[in-house]
């Protein structure tokens, strides 16, 4: 259940300067997890080449 936060303009802006410092700092900070994502070769689309017309309604053949 969601509730309001009832501030003063003064607690609005104290709280609106932490969270802008907490998210400098998390933006900043060095991560030390990286994905290791590789780019997909797709076998399909190099050998469709002219024929991308034909391949496209033979692939809506199947799902029809």
């Amino acid at each position: 259940m969601a509730t309001e936060l009832n501030l003063s303009a003064s607690q609005f802006i104290v709280l609106a300067i932490i969270l802008t410092l907490a998210l400098t700092v998390l933006w900043l900070k060095k991560s030390y997890f990286q994905l290791d994502i590789e780019p997909v070769t797709d076998n399909i689309t190099r050998n469709v080449g002219t024929r991308y017309g034909a391949y496209i309604q033979s692939q809506g053949k199947y799902y029809n």
